[in-house]
This record gives C-alpha cells, structure tokens and sequence, in this order.
C-alpha cells in the first residue's frame, strides 16, 4: 500500500504535463531582410518568412501556442503578440519583460491560448515595425456563434521608403519637412493678415506640423502588403467575414463601401452588438471584425483612406 500512492502521484503528474500541451499549436517564423519595390524603389525591407506581411497565426481558443522565432538579421528583434493575454516573459517587449532575440538566434514563445477575436503581431524593437515587422492573428472561438462562409483577413498599413530613423530625425528637427512633400504647409500670410503672427511664432517651438493630423508624408499605403488586394475567389452571395487590423506606424484610416453599410460584429477581439455605420474611422492598432453579403456585381470595392487623404483600395 506504501508503494501505491507513489506511483498514481508519478502518473498523475505525468498524465498532467502531456495534457498540458496537447493542442499544442506551433509555427515557425524566420525575420530576415529583403529588398522590396512597392513605389518604383527598391528598399531593403524587414519581412517574416519572406513575405509581406508575415503569415496569418491561425488557433482556436484553448490552443496552446509554440512559435518559434529565428533572426536572421544582424540586428536584435522581437516579436509582441499584440492584445494577446501572455505570461509577461513572453510577451516580446525586449529589456521591459523580454530579451531581445540577437542575431543569428531563436527563440520559442510559448503560451496558452486564452481568448478568441482578431489581433495581430509585431516587432516590439527599434522601428522595425515601420519596416515590415507584422503580421495577422486570428483565434476562432471554441463554439461559433457568427454565421458566415467564409474569413478573410485584411491588413492595412503605411509604407516609407526613407529610412525609419531619418523620419524620426526629420521629425525632430523641422516640422514642415513632411508637410512640403503632401503640399499642406501653413500660412504665414494667413497668420499676417489676421494679426495672429505671436501664435505662429508660439506653434514653431512644437516642431510638429500644424496642417496635419499624421505627422509623415507616407509614399504608399498597403492592404495585405499591396497598394490595391483583390479578393478575386469570392463568390456573389457569399457573406464574409473580415477581419481588419490596422497595422500601420502611425496612419489612421476612413473605412467605406461602395453602395453599402458597414456591419460590425467585433471590435479589437470582442465581439460586440452588432451596428450599422457608413464609415469607421480605425485608429493604429485596431481591430474590427465586419460580416457582409458578396452582391452579384463582377467587382465589390472596398476602400481605405487614409487621414492625409491617399487610398487604398481592396475589392473582389
């Protein structure tokens, strides 16, 4: 009977750690540069598996995830799994909670899966992220409650094809730099002519452009990595799902369709109270979730503006 207890102690325990990560769900991503044309320039870029955006991480609540992470570059990295509810060492701020991920390393982010919706991941070091450093992540619920036929993922993002670092510095410097390249410099006659010149003078100390609601003179915008994505394998009469993530640096963007309101059932991974609205404005970093019929027309439009007034445009 002494020996007994001992050995149903050892197989409980043992029986616990293999269910620990029985639906273990893993994926490999490899950060490493790549020159990339999007404007007719070509600039060395930061992808994930050689594409732009990387993989979309696909998992079901409960899941347990195992990303293996390897960095090619000659620079640390990291990856933040953004809105995802980790332990804090895995979650990717690098000296915050996290190491960053040196050259020619890896590193195995491991976690539970613990909620559903739609997020995303990025680089989480230096400006990376402005560089290429994001991808999609989609979490299914473990019990559906959304009729649709089909998920799709949409994410939109600001492009450059200066050096990161040298829009950082412009924007220190000199406010108007990026407010001459979109043509939407401030009046000084304006100023003049309504006695107003102390104000101009008060509004040069901030360094920031004063005409603008984003600070950069982006020279592209992109839907899934292009300047215009096509859904081209939707069908009239299909009601989709997309998911749309805001991953840009610093762009909001006006959501519209054509003929059509926007239903949104989710909102950063919550499903929410369905609503009808005829335009969402996404802020950076956010997540919504809209569920619409495909109508019979040869094309849907879709479209993106972003705050500065350039589009991108997405349809089937």
């Amino acid at each position: 009977m002494k020996a007994f207890f001992p050995v149903m102690f050892f197989l409980a325990i043992f029986l616990s750690c293999n269910n620990l990560h029985a639906g273990a769900v893993s994926y490999d991503l490899t950060i490493d540069y790549k020159d990339i044309n999007i404007t007719g320039k070509t600039v060395k870029s930061m992808v994930i598996n050689n594409q732009l955006p990387g993989p979309t991480l696909e998992f079901t609540e409960g899941d347990f995830a195992r990303i293996k992470v390897t960095n090619n570059m000659d620079v640390n990295t990291t990856i933040h799994w953004h809105g995802l509810l980790v332990p804090a060492e895995q979650d990717g701020v690098p000296y915050i909670n996290t190491l960053p991920i040196k050259p020619d390393s890896t590193f195995m982010y491991e976690f539970p899966i613990k909620q559903s919706g739609t997020y995303w991941y990025h680089s989480h070091t230096d400006l990376h992220e402005q560089r290429g450093l994001r991808g999609a992540i989609v979490i299914h619920p473990k019990k559906e409650t959304l009729e649709y036929d089909r998920d799709l993922v949409l994410l939109l993002a600001d492009w450059t094809d200066e050096d990161p670092k040298k829009i950082l510095a412009n924007l220190k410097k000199d406010g108007d730099y990026y407010a001459l390249k979109k043509g939407s410099v401030q009046s000084l006659y304006g100023f003049i002519r309504n006695n107003a010149l102390g104000k101009w003078s008060k509004g040069r100390w901030t360094r920031m452009g004063s005409m603008d609601l984003s600070d950069v003179g982006y020279d592209a915008f992109l839907a899934n990595g292009r300047k215009e994505f096509h859904f081209s394998d939707v069908k009239p009469g299909e009601r989709i799902r997309l998911r749309i993530i805001n991953g840009s640096t610093s762009t909001y963007f006006h959501l519209q369709a054509a003929e059509m309101k926007l239903h949104v059932v989710s909102a950063d991974g919550i499903d929410v109270e369905p609503f009808m609205v005829d335009e969402l404005l996404i802020a950076v970093a956010e997540t919504f979730d809209l569920i619409f019929t495909i109508p019979n027309k040869e094309a849907f439009e879709l479209r993106a503006t972003a705050q500065d007034g350039k589009l991108v445009v997405y349809d089937h």
